[in-house]
């Protein structure tokens, strides 16, 4: 092809081709053409400016040919046809070599005038811009693909597609999975050659090397064959917003993700109009932020409650690992519980009891003296320390987050923290459950996959409580270096939890900053498993609470999560036909219900409680025909606006 080469030049000068006489036979030209065909789809791959030029090329080449064969044909057939005498006018002193270079010089200047030509057409690219193309062209795709250039290799070598539901069940991330998600891929990004899989068929698919092709879709178990290790990053796009992701290599490792948002600078709502800012992860579209610093009033009031906690630590340590010794269980149901929530202790303790639990492994951290005596009536095991639960008050919550609710919050971060330290596997649970069986027996099962902490789904998909939404009324807890790390500085960060009014929101932020730190193992189990239903069942789906009231369900146990306060939360039971704590023991003291104080404590240490105040049958009321019961309620009234009947 002579000396011309546009993808080094850049323009459209340079030498002609040279060409070939032409072979007695066709052979030569087809098997020439052949292998110019494979060589122009070879150049389809490369940069946009190599390829034109290279396909002017071809067509230069293929006129010069057409007019070279088009000349000779001529004067042969001119000698054929009985021109011979005017033919040897013109070559009579011509032997046939010099009329073969006179033949090659019409075809030169016939392809020099066609290339001057083309060249018009085409835009002008100047010497000094050409040389920077050809570099950068030289530097992004010298061993990569168009969708993988050199300037991405550092951290991007190739992309295969994964079932998301695959590489969710081969791969436990433990966050809850979201449902229907069966046509969906998540895409798995190679940083290095070797990681890519081992089939040279597929890693060449992976690079996309064939623009033509899509994406390759593996197995997961396929596609990280060579992975040695692999970041996992959950995207979703809450808010709907026009969102970006910038993913940038050749810089120092991050395994937190950083928000940028177009906002103002110290409170509201996205604005396209701004600049894109630092943000914190809670800050949502609709300008609403989640995460605040605890202010200096709130940050004082902790530190006095945590200063007499450290002050008293080992005496209360101490007093505690007697009372779990007596237990002698290996693994403690922990509870805590003031006295404007007890109704809701005491209708557990005798639920549990109607239905033959045995309670020995329940231990209740009371927050003051009146409830210590509630649950020692009910024969349960009871912790207090009136120090460090002197700043918890007595009354109940008028709503969730208020300031007492917050208050409580405090107790159960002590009473799992305590439990959790001196070496005790743990289920932790709100008041407001109810077993069916022992939950126990689902945790000490060997099939369960091997977690640090497992968590009800809470159904809430709120920024604030990403990436787990786990509900903190409801988890069970291994006891290991890893655990007591997080419960520890769950302790130290418990001003967050004034400043938040959610113990949830703080609890949820530690796991998620100790499963990257330490590789603590959290599982979630998802909202659509039969087994740990809660508030978001019995408010939204029929069908999970139907199959209770017919005794048909998998449940374990109920959580009367999301209810906003005590008042219809024992309706709510009522209605079910899960309460059993008779009238006259509601809102009541111990000394109320025992007519012989002087023997109260004696009466109360042996559990009397229990038959004084317990059904041995379920209490079943109507309230509102728009929320689960056990009999139909289509006389009552409705709660929700424009809700429908459950029956």
């Amino acid at each position: 092809m002579g000396g011309f080469h546009p993808a080094e030049n850049g323009d459209c000068r340079g030498d002609l081709p040279r060409s070939r006489a032409p072979t007695s036979s066709g052979n030569g030209s087809i098997i020439q053409s052949a292998r110019d065909y494979t060589t122009s789809k070879r150049l389809l791959s490369s940069p946009p400016l190599f390829r034109t030029l290279t396909w002017v090329l071809i067509v230069l080449c293929a006129s010069f040919l057409s007019f070279y064969l088009g000349v000779w044909t001529g004067i042969h057939a001119a000698s054929g046809l009985g021109g011979e005498r005017k033919l040897n006018n013109v070559t009579k002193n011509l032997s046939d070599g010099e009329l073969q270079r006179k033949v090659e010089a019409l075809a030169k200047q016939k392809v020099k005038a066609q290339l001057e030509d083309l060249c018009k057409k085409m835009p002008s690219v100047t010497p000094k811009d050409a040389g920077q193309k050809g570099q950068s062209s030289q530097n992004n795709f010298r061993g990569g693909s168009n969708l993988f250039p050199k300037s991405l290799s550092h951290f991007a070598l190739g992309l295969v597609r994964v079932a998301k539901d695959d590489l969710m069940q081969t791969f436990d991330f433990g966050v809850p999975p979201n449902p229907n998600t069966e046509d969906m891929d998540a895409l798995i990004l190679y940083n290095k050659k070797e990681a890519l899989p081992s089939d040279e068929n597929v890693a060449r698919a992976a690079r996309y090397e064939d623009p033509s092709k899509q994406l390759p879709h593996l197995s997961a178990k396929t596609a990280t064959e060579n992975c040695d290790t692999m970041n996992v990053v959950l995207i979703d796009n809450p808010g709907n917003t026009r969102q970006c992701f910038a993913l940038v290599g050749g810089q120092y490792q991050s395994y937190h993700v950083q928000r940028w948002m177009r906002r103002p600078e110290n409170y509201g709502q996205l604005d396209p109009k701004m600049s894109l800012k630092l943000t914190s992860r809670a800050w949502t579209a609709g300008g609403k932020q989640e995460f605040y610093p605890p202010t200096p009033r709130q940050a004082k009031r902790h530190q006095e409650r945590l200063l007499t906690y450290l002050n008293e630590a080992d005496g209360i340590k101490s007093r505690l690992k007697q009372v779990l010794q007596k237990m002698n269980q290996k693994t403690v149901v922990i509870m805590t519980c003031n006295h404007g929530q007890s109704e809701l202790l005491m209708n557990f303790a005798c639920s549990a009891r109607a239905r033959g639990f045995d309670l020995q492994n329940v231990l209740v951290f009371p927050t003051d003296m009146e409830t210590k005596k509630l649950a020692d009536g009910l024969g349960l095991a009871t912790f207090y320390e009136e120090k460090i639960m002197a700043s918890v008050p007595k009354a109940e919550a008028a709503i969730y987050g208020d300031g007492i609710f917050t208050s409580v919050m405090f107790a159960k971060v002590l009473c799992v923290q305590l439990v959790n330290e001196l070496g005790h596997d743990l289920l932790f649970q709100d008041a407001d459950v109810v077993w069916y069986k022992d939950p126990l027996d689902y945790f000490h099962d060997k099939s369960l996959p091997e977690f640090d902490i497992y968590f009800q789904d809470d159904g809430s998909r709120q920024e604030r409580y990403a990436p787990y939404s786990a509900n903190t009324g409801f988890y069970y807890v291994r006891s290991n270096d890893k655990t007591r790390h997080l419960f520890r500085n769950m302790l130290y960060s418990a001003d967050l939890i004034a400043a938040w009014n959610s113990h949830q929101q703080v609890l949820i932020a530690l796991l998620a900053e100790h499963s990257s730190l330490m590789g603590l193992s959290v599982k979630i189990f998802p909202k659509e498993m039969e087994e740990f239903p809660g508030g978001l069942q019995f408010h939204r789906k029929k069908e999970p609470l139907k199959k209770i009231m017919n005794g048909d369900s998998k449940a374990f146990i109920f959580h009367m999560s999301w209810t906003g306060n005590k008042t219809n939360k024992l309706k709510f039971f009522q209605q079910m036909g899960e309460w059993y704590l008779n009238e006259k023991c509601i809102g009541k003291e111990a000394h109320e219900l025992i007519d012989e104080k002087s023997e109260l404590t004696d009466l109360i240490s042996d559990g009397v409680l229990s038959k004084h105040c317990c059904s041995a049958e379920p209490l079943v009321t109507c309230h509102y025909r728009d929320k689960p019961s056990k009999i139909p309620c289509l006389d009552s009234p409705r709660i929700d606006n424009n809700g429908k009947s459950f029956w």
